[in-house]
Parts: structure tokens; C-alpha cells; sequence
């Protein structure tokens, strides 16, 4: 049988098959062996052939290969030389923050479309939680972000604005939400599908999210598009810089007027990103961060 994984437990997967039930499935014993030598063996969003072996049971005896993946570092000191499949098989990643309530890190954000574009993923920023109010400087970020190109959205699951818009962008694909813990990926999932999916406050003293999903789900849209809705992550590792140029398109079109072609913008003369920083037009943080991902700091 065909079908798709769309959620990962511990020692427990499901999977959807193609006449739209839904299988708890285990591991063929070839497949446990890889987990040794793979972060997951199985991902969110996977093709895999199974056997049924009796009422909702089954075993995954193969997994297809994948396409376009998000994919991050392993965490932790046992699997950080390992790459994590995020989700597999996706279009497009939804990058949410919060406008306030947690405060949003743009060095996340570049690090997400780093991520994103390396893998040939199109990329949304979707700023909730709008009805908190923007300030000036946010409303610049949003700004820049669209200069560069990228569609931005406003939205609020307490207002409702923005909602149809992203709706729209999630027509007939299949995304990725991505983002800490409390920026509101869970009340999207709610507003976008009518369900009920468990959301989560911000802590009071640290202003960081509280995890409400402990585990990658698929949601199904009704237009064949789906989501998937991933646990909160504060930091997030890049594998490769594939896509760095094209997260940082700024900083590589001021490169090009750099006395030297292999500048590092760090300390040879004649650096034009260097003196974009020096006269404002380039934001510092930003260098750093490119810097940072480039030797993978």
C-alpha cells in the first residue's frame, strides 16, 4: 500500500493511506538499522510503501525518495553531525513570527531563508499576531523583507486579518510552518482549518513560547494542499550555504563593488559592504549573520 506519513512519535508513525485512512505503523527491521547512522529514517511528509497487518496496524517496509525538504543540524552533542529532515516533500515554508509576545529575531528569520532557499523551497514570512500593534521599526523589517522580494503577510487569528490571503498562498501546496514556540503557528492551523489543535501562551518572564506541539502533523487542506505544522524551534543550525546568497541578495550586490573579488568583508580596504555599513545603509547584525552562516559558525 501507498501512503504518507503525517506524524512521527517515538517508536510510532502514521500514516494516511491513498483511499484516506489512517495506519499505525512501525518500522521494517532494515529501516530500524539506518536509524543508526540517520537522524530520521522517517520524516513528516514521506512517501512509503507499507504492509497492513491487521485493523489500523501496519509496517513501513520502504520510504520513496524524498524531493524538497526542510532540513536543519541535529540538536543535541549525539546527532548534531546529522542532519534533520524537518518536513519532507514540501513547496514552500511559512516563516511565523510574532509581532510581539515573543519578540521576533530577524537573525532567525535569514537563518530559515538560508535553510529554505538552499533547498529550492519558496519562502513567505507571515507576521501574527498583528493585532498587538506594529511599531515603526517593524514596520520597516516588513518593508525591507518585501524589498527583497519576499511576500509578507499580516495576520491575526483574534481579527482575522490576513487570513484569506494566506489561504490563498496555501492553495494546492503542500507547506511547512516554521517558527519559536508561541508566535501563534498552532491558532493559524485553527483558523485555516477549523480545527482544534492545542495552542500555548508565552511565558511571563522569559517572553518565550511555551512548546505546544511536541511533533511534526500534517494537516489536510480541503483543496489537496496540506501543512505542516512543526514544533517550535529557537534555534535552528543550517546544513549548507546553497542558499545564502539568495537569502543575503543585498549584501552579494554590494560584494560586487568590492576592490577585491575574493573580499571577505571582514578587514581588506576598499570593502563596499563595509562602508554600506559605515554609512547606514546596511545593517551591522546583518553582515554578522552572514558572515556567521557563511563559515558556519
Amino acid at each position: 500500500m501507498n501512503g504518507v506519513v503525517t506524524n512521527v512519535q517515538k517508536g510510532m508513525i502514521e500514516v494516511r493511506s491513498e483511499s484516506g485512512e489512517f495506519f499505525r505503523c512501525l518500522l521494517r527491521g532494515k529501516l530500524l538499522q539506518k536509524e543508526r547512522t540517520e537522524k530520521n529514517v522517517v520524516a513528516v511528509g514521506d512517501r512509503v510503501f507499507f504492509e497492513r497487518l491487521h485493523n489500523d496496524q501496519g509496517i513501513i517496509t520502504e520510504v520513496l525518495p524524498r524531493q524538497k525538504c526542510l532540513i536543519r543540524k541535529g540538536a543535541g552533542k549525539k546527532g548534531r553531525h546529522l542532519h534533520q529532515v524537518i518536513a519532507a516533500n514540501v513547496d514552500q515554508v511559512l516563516i511565523v513570527v510574532a509581532i510581539k509576545d515573543p519578540p521576533y529575531h530577524k537573525s532567525l528569520i535569514e537563518r530559515y531563508i538560508t535553510a529554505a532557499r538552499g533547498s529550492d523551497l519558496d519562502v513567505t514570512i507571515v507576521f501574527n499576531k498583528a493585532d498587538l500593534g506594529l511599531s515603526e521599526e517593524t514596520k520597516a523589517d516588513i518593508q525591507k523583507y518585501r524589498d527583497l522580494g519576499y511576500q509578507v503577510f499580516l495576520t491575526s487569528t483574534v481579527s482575522g486579518a490576513g487570513m484569506e490571503e494566506v489561504k490563498s498562498a496555501l492553495q494546492g501546496r503542500s507547506s511547512v510552518l516554521a517558527g519559536s514556540s508561541g508566535v501563534g503557528k498552532s491558532s493559524l492551523v485553527n483558523a485555516i482549518c477549523n480545527s482544534n489543535v492545542r495552542t500555548g501562551e508565552v511565558s511571563d518572564s522569559t517572553h518565550k513560547g511555551k512548546h505546544t506541539t511536541t511533533s511534526s502533523q500534517v494537516h489536510l487542506l480541503p483543496d489537496e494542499g496540506r501543512i505542516i505544522d512543526v514544533p517550535g524551534m529557537r534555534e535552528f543550525a543550517i546544513t549548507g550555504t546553497e542558499g545564502l546568497d539568495e537569502a543575503f541578495e543585498d549584501i552579494v550586490e554590494l560584494s560586487v563593488k568590492c576592490r577585491f573579488r575574493d573580499c571577505t568583508h571582514t578587514v581588506e580596504p576598499g570593502c563596499a559592504v563595509r562602508e554600506a555599513v559605515a554609512n547606514g545603509i546596511l545593517d551591522e547584525r546583518r553582515l554578522q549573520n552572514y558572515l556567521r552562516i557563511k563559515t558556519q559558525e
